[in-house]
């Protein structure tokens, strides 16, 4: 674990010999695997005993088809035909690429990609597995799926594991040990739970600790510590009954969240959408509807492939639909072209490298209103509050492509705002940011949407859509399942678990203490629980010890 930065990726890919054999750089000390020097032993060696997957899955995919792809690595070992039809059913169906195997690679979605990445990896079956923030395009389920796979590789076949990334939910439950990256220098080394219980770790470095060990730091803040430190629902569910008793009978805790309504013209309109990719015929949505009001805040999640991204493609008029309409203010981008729609929708890609192109910061987000016709005055006062939003002044001459992936994203999202779009899309901002990248980049949607914008963002971090969205559409297969308020869809666990979503953990702990405490049910953030908890602990303990330090 570590922030971005901190030196995960560099040392990861030390251990295949990617670095120093195919990466320059200065190279001190030793790395030794299975006892061979990573700086003698060529990568074609040390690719027998160390699988990599790397966190974009592009740069690993090559095949004309999903089969050929996980196939290829068993091939290559000389493994006999049976057994190389064997793990590629395997891994396949592991990774839920079941009856994909004739697709090719370029045509799935970028979690399917990185899901065939693994794969293709899993099926070698190496002594050592790295998965270098292998799971950040996975929805919640997929991230929980691939762990678990991780754990049955590592006990069935003995495989050693090392795991860059910062699910720190799934870390507690999975994962033997915890090494703490900070710039490059390695600050803590310990189990899960003696490193989620370091409370003055996570004040100086910002990486994601459980939701349940994040409460219960802020109660020992509050001055009301926990009698012991929860890492996991369960634990967090005992110390909660210890601390504030067994309710009282008739108590139901929160009420039902009534229906968000805001009376407002329509942003988007998606009416009976269907939308099928040729020559493929895959369906990818069908018969979705929604409506989206100006100035709403809304997340749209779902399984990988479900049909985010293929829904935000038409939107913006770059797919134009198989059937359906779609109208974005007011236009219908069936027959608006995209440059006129880019005026009225500013669209930010999970990959913002796949949106830069000019020599300097100022170039990059002057772009789109020079080729409107803007004046230049306007331009340069665009540039300077759009600049402002994203937190980059005083950056205007850095080269975009050599700032730090948390910056290039908002250098992407500034380019957006300077059209001065009424809506903006976001497609899973977050993949590969770290914690404090995740929330700067939510942070600044916040102030776009206080600005009067209409904001849709997509994302598989379920914390955020909790903290940040008013409205949550949840889809699955190709279909909406639900859409409501973020509150009324999280509390549908059932419902939204056909989705391969997950609540967040300090959601799952709501729901998992017993009614009667009279709690919040479907708490979205650790501060509400907390606040929650307090004020009961001083019903039931007036006692002086429960008062503040």
């Amino acid at each position: 674990m570590g922030e971005n930065g901190a030196g995960k990726s560099t040392l990861c890919q030390m251990t295949n010999g990617i670095i120093p054999n195919s990466i320059g750089g200065k190279l001190a000390g030793k790395v030794l695997v299975h006892g061979l020097d990573t700086q003698e032993a060529g990568i074609s060696v040390l690719a027998t005993k160390v699988g990599i997957v790397l966190e974009d899955p592009e740069t690993q995919l090559f095949a004309s088809s999903v089969l050929s792809e996980v196939a290829f690595g068993p091939e290559n070992l000389s493994i006999p035909p049976a057994e190389i039809q064997e793990r590629v059913a395997w891994a396949l169906e592991t990774v839920r690429l079941k009856g994909y195997e004739d697709r090719l690679p370029t045509s799935l979605s970028g979690g399917q990609k990185q899901r065939l990445a693994i794969a293709a990896n899993i099926a070698m079956r190496p002594d050592i597995l790295v998965l270098d923030e292998a799971t950040s395009q996975l929805d919640p389920v997929g991230v929980e799926e691939v762990l678990s796979v991780a754990r049955e590789l590592n006990q069935k076949y003995g495989m050693t594991v090392i795991m860059a990334t910062d699910a720190s939910e799934m870390i507690a439950r999975h994962m033997d040990r915890v090494v703490v990256l900070n710039e490059g220098r390695l600050v803590a080394d310990g189990t899960p739970r003696e490193i989620f219980s370091n409370l003055n770790l996570f004040k100086k470095i910002m990486i994601r600790s459980p939701q349940v060990s994040q409460l219960a730091g802020r109660m020992q803040d509050e001055g009301r510590p926990f009698t012991s430190f929860p890492i996991t629902v369960e634990e967090g569910k005992q110390v909660i009954i210890q601390m504030v008793g067994n309710g009282h009978p008739g108590s139901t805790g929160s009420k039902q969240p009534e229906r968000y309504t805001i009376d407002a013209p329509t942003s988007i309109l998606v009416d009976n959408l269907d939308y099928i990719y040729q020559p493929l015929n895959v369906h990818a949505v069908k018969g979705v509807s929604f409506e989206i009001k100006k100035g709403e805040f809304v997340a749209l999640i779902g399984q990988n492939g479900s049909g985010k991204t293929t829904i935000l493609k038409n939107l913006l008029g770059l797919l134009r639909p198989t059937s359906g309409k779609v109208l974005v203010a007011g236009k219908d981008t069936n027959v608006t072209a995209v440059a006129e729609m880019a005026q009225h929708v500013g669209f930010v890609l999970q990959n913002p490298d796949q949106q830069l192109f000019a020599q300097t910061v100022a170039e990059e987000v002057s772009y789109g209103p020079k080729n409107l016709g803007v004046s230049p005055e306007v331009i340069e006062e665009r540039i300077e509050k759009a600049l402002q939003v994203v937190g980059l002044e005083g950056r205007l001459d850095e080269f975009p492509p050599a700032m730090p992936k948390g910056d290039r994203a908002k250098v992407v999202i500034a380019s957006a705002l300077a059209l001065d779009p009424e809506i903006i899309i976001l497609d899973e901002p977050t993949t590969g940011q770290d914690y404090r990248g995740c929330h700067q980049i939510m942070q600044i949607a916040k102030a776009m949407h206080e600005q009067g914008r209409t904001v849709l963002f997509v994302t598989h971090h379920m914390a955020l859509v909790a903290e940040y969205a008013r409205r949550v559409i949840v889809l699955s297969g190709g279909k909406v399942i639900l859409d409501d308020v973020t509150e009324a869809v999280f509390s549908k666990r059932e419902v939204v678990r056909q989705a391969y979503i997950i609540p967040p953990q300090i959601t799952e702990l709501g729901q998992a203490l017993p009614p009667e405490l009279g709690l919040p049910r479907t708490p979205l953030t650790v501060e509400t629980i907390c606040q929650a908890v307090l004020q009961k602990a001083l019903e039931t303990h007036p006692q002086p010890e429960f008062g503040r330090n």
